[in-house]
């Protein structure tokens, strides 16, 4: 049986009781001011950077953390990402980190003066994973001589992202909005399919690279010579094109608009040739729709065969678009030249690249096991090398960079082997996983609202196909969109966990 409730926010400050907040923000805002003229008028560059940082300090503090929020979401989703593709201005990606760290102090704040809300249940247990992970994470840095470009190299990767999820869980911002970044979120999924033709026809089609289909990204991070994120743009694009097509089913959304956006997404699979993603959207469907499939055996069968005819038909657009004339290309014998191909050697442990510094995912794991659990080095077995030991950057390189001759951190699973070791790996793991059972519990609970429990729903499938892809690409930690995106999903499970619990407290149930 369905319960309608209220739901609860945080209870408004008078007017009064801010006064003072204000006042002195309005003054700290002056004399910061007048500060950094004198040190712009004197040159001080160093001083004037710690000033600018300073005022983001003060804007976070001042503002919602809402807005704070849609900044964090435009910037992931639609500015980092051209402007890195475009006038290669990577560093922006410092940004959304930055400001995501900073809602740590507004978070802070709500902790200490919130007491008395009915959101204020016990959340140890909501901590526990991730607190585990930061703490396993810290622990291997520590006990590895940690240098300190590393920790700078790694701390948007693992630190950072963290107070976005908390700001979801607590509540600082309206319910309401959690709906509008999920229709963001299609809104985005469609602006994709505009970015991936002129990506396709003005830079792909002009690249003499072996697969210049790498250069289609949309608007995710990646560079026009090297290509980039296409794989977390495909995510994105499965998680959004399973968002409509939820949100359809359950009369939230109209025919037109999910037609739309699922027709734009594939349009953009097909174009940026993303193997994986094609494979795995019929298992995101079916996992979705899972027992109404099971309860219509018939129905069933028609919905499987027309899942395989979609894969099969986007492969077939894969050997027309991008393999079709791959054999003039190159002199290479071993290349793959269909889509069955390039499946299989991307499965193979023996896949290399013919000059040994690209191996294949499997091979990366089989070397990982070979070096470090075959040889019995415990300590680097279990904790890894610290965070950041295997990527490299202008701030420096890690401790594993120079040690192989090919790039080890290709993947979130051997990013987290290398670094925080086989416990690091699996309680990563079960953050991803207790979000997942987190979220399909919540979505059967009739206390929440019925479009919160579609986006439930869809945020458990969402977690377990990150929780997948974690042997696939290195997304996880190193594209700020599908961190945004998990930290969102994850948030939002633990709100309406706490929600639901403290509403059974409050009613004796």
């Amino acid at each position: 049986m369905s319960v309608k409730v209220p739901i609860l926010l945080m209870p408004s400050s008078h007017l009064n009781s801010r006064a003072l907040p204000i006042t002195l923000l309005v003054i700290g805002v002056l004399f910061l001011s007048i500060l950094s003229g004198i040190f712009a008028a004197f040159g001080n560059v160093i001083l004037l950077i710690a000033l600018l940082a300073l005022y983001g300090l003060f804007f976070v503090l001042a503002v919602p953390a809402g807005w704070t929020v849609w900044i964090i979401f435009l910037a992931a989703f639609l500015i980092t990402g051209p402007s890195a593709y475009f006038i290669r201005f990577s560093q922006l990606q410092w940004f959304t980190v930055l400001v995501s760290a900073a809602l740590l102090l507004p978070v802070l704040l709500h902790l200490l003066r919130s007491k008395a809300s009915i959101l204020a249940a016990p959340i140890s247990k909501d901590f526990f994973w991730p607190v585990t992970f930061l703490l396993l994470i810290t622990f291997s840095t520590v006990i590895d001589q940690p240098k300190f470009s590393e920790f700078v190299n790694a701390s948007r990767h693992y630190l950072f992202m963290w107070p976005l999820m908390l700001v979801f869980m607590l509540g600082l911002v309206r319910q309401e909005m959690l709906v509008q970044l999920w229709k963001a979120l299609m809104v985005v999924a469609v602006m994709q399919l505009p970015m991936a033709i002129y990506q396709y026809f003005f830079v792909a089609q002009k690249s003499v690279r072996l697969s210049p289909w790498d250069a289609v990204i949309g608007t995710f991070q990646g560079a026009i010579e090297g290509g980039g994120d296409s794989a977390a743009m495909a995510i994105m694009l499965l998680i959004a094109m399973l968002t409509a097509i939820a949100l359809w089913h359950g009369k939230k959304l109209h025919g037109m608009w999910m037609m739309l956006i699922v027709v734009t997404s594939l349009g953009t699979i097909a174009l940026a040739e993303v193997k994986a993603a094609v494979m795995l959207l019929p298992i995101v469907i079916g996992l979705y729709y899972r027992k109404e499939l099971l309860r219509r055996p018939i129905e069933s069968v028609v919905v499987m065969i027309g899942a395989l005819l979609l894969v099969g038909g986007i492969f077939m657009v894969y050997e027309k678009l991008h393999y079709g004339e791959i054999s003039t290309h190159t002199f290479n014998k071993n290349q793959a030249t269909s889509t069955y191909d390039r499946v299989m050697r991307a499965l193979s442990p023996e896949t290399e690249s013919s000059s040994g510094h690209q191996l294949g995912r499997i091979n990366h794991l089989v070397n990982w096991w070979d070096i470090n659990v075959m040889s019995g080095d415990i300590q680097h077995s279990l904790f890894g090398y610290g965070m950041g030991a295997t990527y490299t950057s202008r701030v420096g390189a890690g401790e594993l960079v120079n040690r192989f001759s090919y790039q080890v951190n290709t993947s979130s699973s051997t990013i987290l082997l290398w670094e925080t070791g086989i416990l690091g790996h699996l309680v990563f793991l079960l953050v991803l996983l207790s979000g997942v059972q987190v979220s399909s519990w919540g979505a059967k609970n009739g206390v929440v609202p019925e479009i919160h429990r579609i986006f439930l729903r869809v945020g458990a499938i969402g977690l377990l196909l990150l929780a997948i892809t974690l042997p696939y690409k290195s997304f996880h930690f190193y594209s700020n969109p599908i961190q945004f995106l998990m930290m969102f999903m994850l948030g939002q499970a633990a709100y309406w966990s706490r929600f639901i619990k403290s509403y059974e407290k409050m009613n004796g149930l």
